[in-house]
C-alpha cells in the first residue's frame, strides 16, 4: 500500500511539473517562426505584457518592391530612435522567389541585422495556390538564423486569393501585420504601390504594431516630422541565382530554377513594380522630398 502511495505521489509530482513547464513555455505553432527557442516558444502568458527592447537595432527591411515604398518613412523612424536601417527591395519577388534562393540569408550575413521586417505578398495576391503558400515560408524561415522577424502583408488593391490567410496561419497576429484592411491611395498610374502619404501612414501603423502588439517589440517612437531623407538600398530584379556570388552584379545571369512569372493581376502580365531597366543587383540611393511620390 505504501509503495502504491509513493508511486501515485511521484506521478502527481511529474504531472504538476509538466503542467508548469507547459504553462511557462506554451508552444504556439500558428505564431511560430520555427527556428530557435526565441521564435518557437513564447515565455509569456496570454495577454501578458512583453518587455520593450530599448536597445539600438540593426534593422533589415527586405521583401518585394513594397519595401521601397516603406523605406523612406522607415529611415525616419530609425534616425529618430537611434537604429541603423538596411534595405533590400526585390522587384517582382514572391515567397517562392525567396524560398528558391538564398537571398535573405545572403543579406543577413552581409548586414548582420538584429531585427528583420519582411514585406511580401503583393506579387502573389492572385495565385491559385494562395492558401498553400505557407510551404514557401518554411524554407525562408531558416534563413533568418533565429533573428527576431516580423512579416508584413501586401497593401491589397483587390481581394487576394489566400496569401494573407496563409501568412496569418503561419505566423499569427503577433508576428504578421495584416495590411489589407488599411485604406491606401496609390502612385498615379500605378494600381499597386501606395503613394508617399499612404506609405508614411502604412509605416506608422506597422511601427505602432511592432512596438505595442508584436511578439518582438522594439523602440519605434513616432518621429515628430517626416523629413526628406536619403536612403541607401539594394535593388534586385526577379531573376537572381539560387546561390549568390560575392560579386552580386552577376545576379541577372541565372534565373531562379522553377520560378514563376506572377503577374500583378489577371488582366496583364505586368509585375507589381513599374520600374524599367533595373539592374539585376545594384546598390543605390534615393532621396524623398515633400513633393515626391514613390
Amino acid at each position: 500500500m505504501k509503495k502504491i502511495f509513493i508511486i501515485v505521489l511521484i506521478i502527481a509530482m511529474l504531472a504538476a511539473a509538466g503542467g508548469f513547464f507547459y504553462y511557462q513555455y506554451h508552444y504556439t505553432p500558428e505564431q511560430s517562426m520555427g527556428v530557435t527557442d526565441i521564435n518557437t516558444f513564447t515565455n509569456f502568458r496570454d495577454g501578458e505584457h512583453i518587455p520593450l527592447d530599448t536597445s539600438k537595432q540593426r534593422i533589415l527591411l527586405i521583401g518585394d518592391s513594397m519595401a521601397y515604398s516603406l523605406m523612406f518613412r522607415a529611415k525616419n523612424y530609425c534616425d529618430y530612435n537611434g537604429h541603423e536601417l538596411f534595405v533590400v527591395t526585390y522587384v517582382a519577388a514572391t515567397s517562392q522567389t525567396y524560398a528558391q534562393s538564398d537571398t535573405l540569408e545572403y543579406y543577413v550575413n552581409q548586414f548582420k541585422p538584429t531585427y528583420i521586417i519582411f514585406v511580401i505578398g503583393a506579387n502573389e495576391m492572385f495565385t491559385l495556390d494562395g492558401h498553400q503558400r505557407g510551404k514557401y515560408f518554411d524554407r525562408i524561415i531558416p534563413q533568418t538564423h533565429g533573428i527576431k522577424t516580423v512579416w508584413v502583408g501586401p497593401p491589397n488593391w483587390r481581394e487576394d486569393t489566400g496569401i494573407n490567410d496563409a501568412m496569418m496561419e503561419k505566423f499569427g497576429p503577433k508576428q504578421f501585420f495584416l495590411s489589407k484592411n488599411l485604406r491606401f491611395t496609390r502612385v498615379e498610374g500605378d494600381v499597386a504601390h501606395p503613394d508617399r502619404k499612404s506609405s508614411t501612414m502604412w509605416m506608422d501603423s506597422i511601427s505602432s504594431w511592432i512596438m505595442r502588439d508584436s511578439y518582438f517589440p522594439i523602440r519605434l517612437n513616432r518621429p515628430e516630422t517626416s523629413n526628406p531623407v536619403h536612403v541607401d538600398f539594394v535593388r534586385l530584379v526577379v531573376k537572381v541565382p539560387r546561390r549568390h556570388n560575392a560579386d552580386s552584379t552577376q545576379a541577372g545571369d541565372t534565373p531562379v530554377s522553377g520560378e514563376e512569372d506572377v503577374p500583378v493581376s489577371g488582366e496583364k502580365d505586368v509585375p507589381v513594380s513599374s520600374e524599367k531597366d533595373v539592374p539585376a543587383s545594384s546598390e543605390g540611393g534615393a532621396i524623398l522630398t515633400p513633393d515626391d511620390t514613390i
